[in-house]
C-alpha cells in the first residue's frame, strides 16, 4: 500500500465518522431528512436554483429531486416560482422559514465544530482549516 493510499484509507474511516456525529446533532433538532438537508444546503450555497440543477448537485434523478423539493415545499421551507427567462422552467428558493431553518442548522454545526476544535490547539485548528480549504479547491 502506498503512503497516499494508506492515508486515504484512514481518512475513509475517520471522515464519515466525523460527519455522522456532526449531522446527528442536526437531525435530532429538526424534522428534515438527509436529502432535504442537502437541498437546503445547496440553496444556501448556490442561491435560487432550477430543480434540475439541484438534482445534478445531489446526483439524483429529476423525479427524485422533484419529490424532495415537494416535501420541503409542503413543510414551508422552499417555494417554486416560474423562471422569468424560461416559462418552462421552475426556480426553487428558500422561504423565510427555510432561511430561518438553515440559520438554525448552521448554528448547530458551528457550535458542534467549536466544541470539537476547543479540544485541539488553535494552531492545529488553523492548519485543519487550511487543509480543508485545499481539499475543497481540489474537488
Amino acid at each position: 500500500m502506498t503512503d497516499l493510499s494508506h492515508i486515504a484509507e484512514e481518512i475513509a474511516l475517520i471522515g464519515p465518522r466525523i460527519g455522522r456525529r456532526i449531522f446527528l446533532d442536526i437531525f435530532q433538532s429538526s424534522d428534515i431528512s438527509h436529502s432535504q438537508l442537502f437541498v437546503i444546503m445547496t440553496l444556501v450555497h448556490n442561491g435560487p436554483s432550477r430543480s434540475s440543477d439541484i438534482g445534478k448537485e445531489l446526483k439524483v434523478a429529476p423525479p427524485t429531486a422533484t419529490g424532495i423539493i415537494g416535501r420541503l415545499e409542503r413543510s414551508g421551507y422552499v417555494r417554486r416560482v416560474a423562471d422569468k427567462g424560461d416559462r418552462r422552467a421552475v426556480i426553487v428558493d428558500l422561504t423565510p422559514e427555510g432561511r430561518k431553518l438553515a440559520q438554525k442548522l448552521r448554528a448547530i454545526v458551528v457550535n458542534r465544530w467549536t466544541k470539537i476544535l476547543s479540544k485541539i490547539s488553535r494552531e492545529d485548528a488553523e492548519k485543519y482549516l487550511e487543509i480543508l480549504k485545499k481539499i475543497n479547491e481540489a474537488l
